[in-house]
């Protein structure tokens, strides 16, 4: 692949698909499927969990992937939506495409703030951060070797 900004030349390694078939602790079938390299306007990313109460629906269409976009919630039952975000994530120099790009560190610079002004606690911190890498450390563990902790 031709790098835009250097022509230089540089070697994919990151897949374009996966496809997966599991199964949780309690038996529960899961079905995922991550696609890269479609075209922007085929770029949809939908998380869906079914249950026997009904169902709940997260979708985003950015080209640049789920972490980039703004999501959308929605459910089969009634509830609270959450707060839209506050930050834009576009900015003098960004694309058109990266509108929003930023909008992830940006709510977290904005709840910072928030918990500064108000002397709450609500940011993320270190305990979640050390929380997610040692459950993705565990799945890429259970992914090499077969066996689930």
């Amino acid at each position: 692949m031709k790098l835009v900004d250097t022509g230089a030349m540089s070697v994919r390694e990151v897949p374009d698909h996966l496809d997966a078939i599991a199964k949780t602790s309690s038996g529960a079938p899961v079905g995922v499927q991550i696609l890269a390299g479609v075209p922007a306007p085929d770029a949809h990313f939908s998380l869906e969990v079914r249950g026997s109460e009904g169902w709940l629906k997260l979708t985003g269409d950015h080209p640049a992937g789920v972490q980039v976009g703004d999501l959308t919630l929605s459910s089969s039952v009634d509830f609270t939506a959450p707060d839209r975000p506050v930050a834009t994530g576009a900015g003098p120099t960004a694309a058109d495409i990266w509108t929003g790009a930023s909008i992830n560190v940006g709510e977290v610079y904005a709840s910072l703030a928030r918990d500064i002004t108000n002397g709450t606690h609500h940011t993320p911190g270190f305990q979640h951060a050390a929380h997610n890498s040692r459950l993705i450390a565990r799945v890429e563990q259970a992914a090499r070797t077969g066996v689930r902790q």
